[in-house]
């Protein structure tokens, strides 16, 4: 008599049970996922709100008037002298003030939707924002941003030029 050869396999049951285990990691996983897209969203805008705050000082420091131009099409900003258009230094690279969400690996997908004010915010020496025809804002100006169903939006109160995001 032979015995029977055993095999080894996994039972329906088995089977069924990762499915189920697979699909409540899945589960869970999910929000986890949304929350990183307004997390890295939060990280853009905050960056973006600190670099026009510095453009605004470098304004004041210097008497002389600074721009952060937005390019919606080309989805990036830069900071500039507004006197002879040379690129303001960007404090943490050394590099001309430049930050394009395209190619950016931290930013990388966030969209700049829409700005109020012709896409150019300038400072004068005294921080007192303007349009990009040297025009005091005469109301709040505004920079908005997507991701992932995400939106965040920055505002520059006029006078002041305070900056917040909401």
């Amino acid at each position: 008599m032979k015995h029977a050869e055993k095999q080894n396999s996994f039972t329906l049951i088995e089977l069924v049970m990762v499915i189920v285990i697979v699909g409540i990691l899945a589960v869970i996983a999910v929000p986890r996922f949304e929350s990183f897209y307004a997390i890295k969203l939060d990280g853009a805008t905050k960056k973006v709100v600190s670099d026009i705050r510095y453009a605004q000082q470098l304004a004041i420091a210097r008497h002389e008037d600074y721009r952060v131009v937005f390019d919606v099409a080309n989805n990036n900003y830069e900071v500039r002298r507004v006197s002879d258009g040379s690129f303001a230094t960007d404090p943490f690279t050394r590099a001309d003030f430049i930050v394009n969400f395209n190619t950016d690996a931290q930013y990388k997908g966030i969209r700049i939707s829409n700005t109020n004010f012709g896409g150019t915010l300038q400072f004068d020496w005294q921080g007192i924002p303007r349009d990009g025809n040297g025009t005091a804002l005469t109301s709040e100006g505004s920079i908005s941003f997507s991701y992932q169903g995400n939106n965040r939006t920055i505002y520059i109160t006029p006078d002041t030029g305070r900056v917040r995001l909401q």
